[in-house]
């Protein structure tokens, strides 16, 4: 499919597809257009059926101010249509691959929805496993919390320490409630526990995933697991 898109840049990843273009005038938003009528042809004659109504656009804007957003042919810079006269309309925030995308270049938004599917999480194994051992608990936690925390973490790794510690806190606050940790400190427990601090790992995980690139080997396997 990529190789019928000339005037946007195409990527595509299992049933995922995305068109990308830089803006450098009005005429710019018929091209991304055009290419968007192509990907749709190239569906129906493949045989294939696109779900018009999952169509998203995020847009990025060198005016912070959003002064250009109140103006009245604003929308016809933004918005895109299909054959079935469906309008895809401008999204604050768009999900993709599992990782929220916010269209003032911030991952506040991510984060607080990875913090908030972690505590759901944690709360769910708390709830089904009465035992408390350090064991157990540490299994639930590495297998199914964690790596919810963790998941493209070198992708959207904060920089804000507000987002840091709503991250921490998830750590902070599973970790005391194993048996034997409810009255140590947070890096006393850690120590205890054998365990890194998130920010810790994900500082690891950016370390690792630049050398990847930089020894040009396969990025896939430069996220490996840290035990």
């Amino acid at each position: 499919i990529c190789h019928s898109i000339n005037l946007s840049k195409g990527f595509s990843f299992a049933d995922d597809t995305k068109l990308i273009r830089n803006f450098s005038g009005e005429h710019c938003v018929q091209l991304l257009q055009e290419d968007l009528n192509t990907v749709i042809g190239w569906s129906h004659a493949n045989n294939m059926e696109l779900h018009e109504k999952k169509f998203e656009v995020v847009s990025y804007s060198l005016n912070a101010s959003g002064s250009l957003r109140q103006l009245p042919f604003y929308s016809l810079t933004v918005e895109y249509h299909t054959p079935k006269g469906h309008t895809i309309i401008p999204q604050k925030v768009v999900r993709d691959l599992g990782v929220y995308i916010s269209n003032d270049r911030s991952w506040s938004p991510h984060i607080e929805k990875t913090v908030q599917g972690a505590y759901v999480m944690a709360a769910w194994a708390l709830s089904a496993f009465r035992d408390r051992s350090e064991v157990l608990m540490l299994t639930l936690y590495k297998s199914l919390v964690r790596s919810k925390l963790e998941y493209c973490c070198p992708v959207w790794n904060p920089s804000k320490l507000g987002d840091v510690r709503k991250l921490e806190d998830v750590q902070r606050s599973f970790t005391k409630k194993i048996t034997g940790c409810k009255e140590l400190s947070y890096y006393e427990r850690l120590k205890k526990l054998r365990l890194l601090s998130l920010q810790r790992r994900r500082e690891r995980y950016c370390i690792i995933h630049v050398w990847k690139k930089e020894k040009s080997t396969d990025c896939d396997s430069a996220l490996i697991p840290l035990l």
